[in-house]
C-alpha cells in the first residue's frame, strides 16, 4: 500500500479493496483511504475520512463502503465512538448513518442478507470485551440486537460463509480480564434462525487479532494472528482450516 498502516479496517465494494484509517508510523492514528484495483494491480487514494479512526471495522454492502466505530482520539484509556459512516464510490463522499448501539473498537463488521454485523470489541482498554452482536439495516437506518455470542471476543477472525452463515473464530476475552488470554472456540452465528452455535471443536492454541475467509462451502480458514508462547504474545503464521457442520 502507499500507506503503512495496522489496526485498519478493510471492506471490499464492486471488486475494490478499501484500506480504513488505522494507525501508522509514530503510533499516531490516520484518516487515509486507499483502494486496490486487482485487475489493474494499482493502489489509489480515495478522499479521507472526516477523522482519524483507528482499531476500526468495515464492510460494503449494496454498493456502499461502512466503517463502525473504532477510536478517533488520541486517547490513552482507548474509548471508542458508537459512529458509522458510509462511502459512496459514485459520489466520492463519507456521510455519516446511524450509531451502533454501542461504542465499539477491536471488533468486527460484516455484511450478510442485506444487512451489517457489528460483532464483539471493546468500549475501552480497561473493559472486558462484548460478546453483544448488533445489526444494521440499511433500508432503515436502524441498529438492532440480535443473540449475543457464547464467549466475549476481541479481534477474532470473522468471515461470511457461502450459505451467509456468519463464522468468528478465536479472540480475546480482553485485556482488562486478561491480556494474554486467547480463546480457542469458533461460533456459527445463522442469520435465519437468529442463533449462535458454539462448535466442540477447538484451535490447537488460542489466537487474536486473527484473519478469516471461507476456502469452501463448508470449510473456514483462521489465518495467521497473535498466540502465546511461554507467557509472552507471539505471531503464528499457520493456516488452519475446519470443516464446519450443515446449516
Amino acid at each position: 500500500m502507499p500507506t503503512a498502516r495496522g489496526n485498519h479496517g478493510v471492506g471490499v465494494v464492486d471488486g475494490m479493496i478499501y484500506a480504513v484509517g488505522g494507525i501508522v508510523e509514530g503510533d499516531n492514528a490516520t484518516d487515509v483511504v486507499e483502494r486496490y484495483d486487482p485487475d489493474a494491480d494499482q493502489w489509489t487514494t480515495a478522499p479521507p475520512l472526516p477523522t482519524t479512526r483507528a482499531a476500526t471495522s468495515a464492510a460494503g454492502l449494496d454498493g456502499l463502503l461502512y466503517v463502525a466505530g473504532g477510536l478517533i482520539d488520541d486517547d490513552s484509556d482507548e474509548h471508542a465512538t458508537d459512529t458509522v459512516l458510509a462511502f459512496d464510490p459514485r459520489e466520492e463522499q463519507w456521510s455519516p448513518v446511524s450509531p451502533m448501539l454501542n461504542p465499539r473498537a477491536r471488533h468486527r463488521l460484516v455484511a450478510t442478507g442485506g444487512h451489517l454485523y457489528a460483532i464483539g470489541g471493546l468500549r475501552s482498554h480497561f473493559q472486558e470485551a462484548f460478546a453483544t452482536v448488533e445489526r444494521y439495516s440499511p433500508k432503515y437506518d436502524t441498529w438492532e440486537p440480535v443473540q449475543s455470542m457464547h464467549q466475549p471476543r476481541v479481534l477474532p477472525g470473522a468471515t461470511v460463509l457461502p450459505d451467509g452463515r456468519i463464522a468468528v473464530v478465536g479472540g480475546g476475552p480482553g485485556p482488562f480480564e486478561d491480556r494474554l488470554a486467547r480463546h480457542r472456540t469458533t461460533e456459527v452465528f445463522d442469520p435465519r434462525t437468529g442463533r449462535w452455535h458454539m462448535l466442540s471443536t477447538l484451535l490447537p492454541a488460542g489466537r487474536g487479532s486473527l484473519g478469516s475467509a471461507p476456502e469452501s462451502e463448508d470449510r473456514v480458514l483462521a489465518i495467521s494472528g497473535s498466540t502465546i508462547v511461554d507467557r509472552a504474545p507471539a505471531i503464528d503464521p499457520g493456516v488452519l482450516a475446519l470443516k464446519l457442520p450443515a446449516a
